[in-house]
């Protein structure tokens, strides 16, 4: 075997090798043998001395040669971030009425030390519902992704051929996800637990969060919508009323019904079926709601079924029908109201749903949700309408108290786990729920009753300890319905880049609205390449508009997008126009993100 072809690679054919061919094979290989045994000595010696400091440079080497030997460069600074916004999205600020200063924007690389813009980043702004992500990641990193609520049923007195002699509580620990589905899941639970008949009371407790001492409609006047919601441990169906509104072709006119069924609540009816295509100006429909008359001096301030819970009774869909403020310190039992009476027009004292308008025959059946009953009422009436629907009967009163130590546990309800109450939470933006979740990190830091200083306590040391500082950070409710809450755009980037690289990223991502396809972006943006590639959370009140959250580029690189739009003291700032910022930059770095050279 020759020298050429011991050094060919297996598999290699003779004129695929590097070795040159000459006529005179001896003379060529010669020099190559001496070289080769020349570099096989030097390696051997190169093992054998080990190189530490002192031998780094060779003895021979006088002090002049080894200045001339290289030194290892200094790391160099990362560039900073650019910070003016990129041309396409400076150009409609004039159209748009806006200026630089009332933007605050930040893009990131998730994989990146630093931003890569970054406009504003340090400017305090109103972040509206985007506040939403500081409180799911802190739930997610605080509680677990797998944490359960729980909502307990307990008794006094004992059960004995299908009656219970005592009394039964509902106790709420602040379930976000207390569907009507589940509600009545724990009714039937106690119907096949072997209770038919309960001969004392049905108690109601709030006891596990401290009241609110706001009114439903004191944020914008509007106390019956859903978002208004405020706080409380047993919260049902998240305090809203469903009025589901349908075509009834069988009776000749519009069908009504609730959810959850409701006792103690009185439906007018007044609307009518027209023979029309589903447009608006044939389908018009409202709800208005009256409040039940105050009891009279010499009943309780309040009660749980069937009258207000309200400082006192308002006009017909007006007013806040939340519980009384502010509470006692400690709550007392909430009596039962006198049998409603005949008034001067033929109705009753019942809280009262008035449906008018027109319902065009060709539209789908129609849902109008309403805070129509305060926390207590609500789950009582419900409670009241299931369970006698299931057969069951009560002789007693509903009442609203604390449980006394001495009930026992007799039937226990979980709630789905953290990681699905966030998708209803970001994607849909769901005031009450963010707030339940805020409320319990209060609650794992302090103990109960929970409390909005024990949650911003709770929410301030977690960030100190993963060690973020984010000094103009106000935290007010935890979910955004505020204007006094204050964030940069750099903390809830930053807060975004730390938390994609967190074991339950995936469970956040999730939550998030996608663009173009559900949740508040299911119309945005729907039909540009970047549907489907960006998971945000967005954010609106009057005069401020945001949007946080991920985007995924052609490329497959995953970036951290934070805009925050706020108007200027005494502008009005419509939430489109904030819309069409947020759009050209998420259309920027889709694009790739270019700076200007």
């Amino acid at each position: 075997m020759t020298l050429s072809s011991a050094l060919r690679p297996e598999g290699q054919k003779p004129d695929q090798g590097r070795l040159i061919r000459t006529p005179w094979r001896g003379a060529a290989l010669v020099p190559a043998i001496l070289g080769l045994g020349l570099l096989l000595s030097l390696s051997a010696a190169a093992q054998q001395t080990p190189v530490t400091a002192a031998t780094a440079v060779p003895a021979e080497t006088d002090a002049a040669t080894a200045d001339r030997i290289p030194e290892s460069p200094e790391p160099t600074a990362p560039p900073k971030p650019y910070d003016q916004l990129p041309r396409q999205v400076a150009a409609l600020l004039p159209e748009l009425a806006l200026q630089p200063s009332q933007i605050s924007a930040y893009v990131r690389r998730v994989d990146d030390p630093q931003p890569l813009l970054a406009i504003n980043p340090d400017t305090p702004r109103i972040p509206a519902s985007t506040t939403k992500l500081f409180t799911g990641i802190a739930a997610l990193d605080l509680l677990g992704s797998d944490y359960q609520w729980r909502t307990e049923v307990l008794i006094t007195g004992h059960v004995v051929a299908d009656t219970l002699d005592g009394n039964l509580y509902i106790k709420g620990f602040g379930d976000p996800l207390l569907t009507t589905e589940a509600y009545a899941a724990l009714i039937r639970a106690i119907r096949e637990k072997g209770i038919r008949h309960i001969a004392g009371d049905v108690v109601f407790d709030n006891s596990e969060l401290v009241p609110p001492t706001a009114k439903r409609g004191d944020f914008d006047g509007a106390a019956h919508k859903s978002y208004n919601a405020l706080p409380a441990a047993l919260s049902l169906n998240r305090q809203v009323t469903y009025v589901h509104l349908y075509n009834d072709r069988e009776r000749g006119g519009v069908g009504v019904y609730t959810d959850p069924p409701l006792s103690h609540v009185e439906i007018v009816n007044h609307a009518k079926v027209v023979q029309a295509p589903c447009r608006g100006r044939y389908h018009r429909l409202s709800v208005a709601i009256s409040e039940p008359q105050p009891p009279s001096a010499a009943q309780p301030a309040q009660t749980a079924a069937g009258a207000s819970g309200g400082a006192g009774a308002n006009s017909a869909g007006a007013g806040d029908i939340g519980p009384a403020e502010p509470h006692p310190p400690e709550p007392v039992p909430i009596e039962e109201p006198p049998a409603p009476k005949p008034s001067a027009t033929g109705g009753t004292e019942l809280a009262r749903l008035t449906i008018n308008g027109t319902f065009a025959s060709e539209c789908p059946d129609e849902t109008i949700p309403r805070l129509v009953l305060n926390p207590e009422q609500h789950a009582a009436a419900a409670f009241d309408a299931i369970w006698r629907g299931l057969g069951g009967t009560i002789e007693g009163r509903m009442l609203a108290a604390p449980t006394p130590d001495d009930a026992e546990v007799f039937h226990i309800a979980e709630s789905q786990p953290l990681e699905e109450v966030l998708r209803t939470v970001n994607k849909y933006s769901d005031n009450l729920m963010a707030r339940l979740i805020f409320l319990q990190l209060g609650i794992q830091h302090a103990g109960a009753p929970g409390s909005k200083e024990k949650s911003r306590d709770a929410m301030f040391q977690w960030l100190a300890e993963r060690g973020f500082s984010f000094p103009e950070l106000v935290i007010d409710n935890g979910a955004g319905l505020s204007r006094d809450t204050r964030i940069a755009a750099a903390s809830m980037g930053e807060l975004l880049t730390w938390a994609y690289h967190q074991p339950w990223m995936p469970e956040l991502m999730a939550s998030l609205s996608i663009m173009g396809v559900d949740g508040t972006l299911a119309k945005r943006m729907r039909n540009e390449p970047i549907a489907g590639r960006a998971h945000m959370k967005t954010g609106t009140v009057r005069d401020a508009s945001s949007i946080a959250g991920y985007v995924l580029d052609p490329d497959g690189q995953r970036w951290v997008v934070v805009v925050l739009v706020n108007a200027l003291p005494g502008q009005t700032l419509q939430a489109w126009r904030g819309h069409a910022v947020q759009h050209a930059l998420l259309r920027w770095v889709f694009d790739g993100a270019v700076l200007p050279e």
